[in-house]
């Protein structure tokens, strides 16, 4: 992805959240350790077994909340939160990495949104939105959606503008919308408003913050009936054989398999916060 340019420090350590470690993985190319943590054992587990040399990681069982527990106060160059973020307090987790960040230190989360794009294909687009609103209504309403999933899913519906970044704490806060222009309202909400089934979770972007809009096709792939298949299920709210007998779904994976070798080109719409330790 395209990263807006921001100032160095020495680097000794970075922290991440970590999800499988792929994050990590990126990380560890430039930062000599890195501090590896997930809420989640199953991801931690995978990231241990796939990250190399074993010596560069430190692992941890812990959320972010508890970040400031285990690591030493200002020690930490670099944290990064990916795709995790509203699954958290935000507000918490932003104030227990402060205390691990040394003055200066960078804050940087990312997300991307299940609102794909499909570039010059409107009718596309259109029908993943429709069908992936539909249904995720659907399964709502049938109780298969913890309400927890629910709420994650407001929020991740707002990007990254609902995480609060405590002044007092962090400055230099930027905001970057990447594959997303200033006018769209909605650009990572994949659901029809409906008060009955879910609610939109409350913008926390303050004045003052930078926002940086940018085209990116690196947020992006060529992808076939089976791979919109795959990453939908991904989602795990429960997409299943209705899903895929909808007329809707029907007619996308039709216009998908007349596209060249059967696919089409798909890109993220992404949101990225970053932020800097304050000194004071």
């Amino acid at each position: 992805m395209s990263r807006p340019s921001r100032g160095r420090t020495a680097i000794r350590a970075a922290t991440d959240e970590t999800g499988p470690g792929t994050v990590a993985a990126v990380l560890a190319s430039t930062f000599p350790h890195v501090f590896v943590s997930d809420a989640g054992a199953n991801n931690l587990n995978a990231a241990a077994a796939s990250l190399s040399p074993t010596s560069r990681f430190s692992f941890r069982h812990a959320p972010a909340e508890a970040a400031d527990t285990w690591l030493p106060p200002s020690t930490v160059d670099f944290a990064s939160i990916g795709m995790a973020f509203h699954y958290m307090d935000a507000d918490a987790a932003l104030r227990s990495v402060a205390k691990t960040l040394k003055p200066g230190g960078t804050l940087a989360a990312v997300t991307y949104g299940f609102r794909l794009l499909f570039p010059g294909r409107p009718r596309a687009q259109q029908l993943w939105y429709d069908v992936v609103s539909a249904e995720t209504t659907r399964l709502i309403r049938e109780g298969k959606v913890f309400p927890a999933a629910v709420k994650g899913a407001a929020r991740a519906m707002t990007g990254l503008d609902f995480v609060p970044v405590p002044g007092e704490l962090y400055r230099a806060v930027r905001r970057v919308y990447i594959n997303i222009t200033p006018e769209e309202e909605r650009p990572f909400c994949f659901l029809e408003p409906d008060g009955d089934v879910w609610k939109p979770a409350t913008s926390a972007v303050a004045g003052g913050e930078e926002k940086d809009y940018v085209e990116d096709a690196g947020w992006g792939r060529q992808a076939d009936g089976t791979w919109l298949r795959g990453f939908l299920a991904s989602s795990q709210l429960g997409f299943d054989e209705r899903t895929w007998d909808t007329q809707g779904w029907k007619e996308l994976e039709e216009i998908v398999a007349a596209g060249p070798e059967g696919k089409v080109e798909i890109r993220w719409p992404v949101a990225v916060l970053l932020a800097s330790r304050r000194a004071d």
